[in-house]
């Protein structure tokens, strides 16, 4: 069985991520990349214990490939039974949340170790534009697969034209291809009102 580690030791705050040798600096994330890291981490605990999955959501933890190599996505989906049907130990979805000090390494030299992982699906999300893209993995690159698009009413453009295209791409909410049951809301995922609070 092919085994990555996943490090479960909480007190371990990795600061640094390695991709074939080279070593990147991560900033510490801000207040809305962490409530949409928390926001989807409950959603898909909350499902993943309801229903009795043999699935876990978690934050913030490092996949360690070998020396050369380890990494750490803001989120990730780990299923038992995926694993045990494919043999080999590794998530089934990772999430990221860009960032201005991650953003290019997220959509290149990181989605490129995690297709050669083989990871099925890669959600990238920026909160900024309120958008959450799924990549699907095709043999051994990944694919866009959809990108869902929120945006609150008052937002949108005076251009007729462009309002129509902006209307007609946003949504409100969607079910992962994994776990149909699921339904996240993309109005849930990106409120930040909490953070008046904070």
């Amino acid at each position: 069985m092919q085994d990555y580690n996943i490090d479960d030791d909480s007190d371990n705050l990795i600061v640094e991520e390695m991709i074939d040798g080279k070593i990147y600096f991560m900033a510490a994330p801000d207040d809305r990349h962490l409530m949409i890291q928390d926001k989807l981490l409950r959603i898909f605990n909350n499902y993943f214990e309801r229903y009795k999955k043999k699935c876990r959501a978690i934050f913030e933890k490092q996949i360690f490939i070998n020396e050369r190599n380890y990494v750490q996505p803001d989120l990730m989906i780990y299923c038992k039974d995926n694993n045990e049907k494919k043999n080999r130990r590794a998530p089934l979805i990772v999430i990221e949340v860009l960032s201005d000090s991650t953003w290019k390494k997220d959509m290149t030299a990181k989605m490129k170790k995690y297709a050669e992982l083989s990871i099925e699906e890669y959600w990238v999300i920026d909160y900024r534009s309120q958008r959450l893209t799924v990549y699907k993995l095709d043999g051994d690159r990944y694919e866009l697969y959809e990108s869902y698009y929120h945006s609150l009413e008052n937002s949108f453009s005076v251009v007729p034209k462009v309002r129509e295209k902006e209307e007609s791409e946003a949504i409100k909410e969607f079910s992962p291809t994994f776990f149909p049951e699921i339904t996240i809301s993309l109005e849930y995922v990106f409120n930040f009102e909490d953070l008046e609070f904070m």
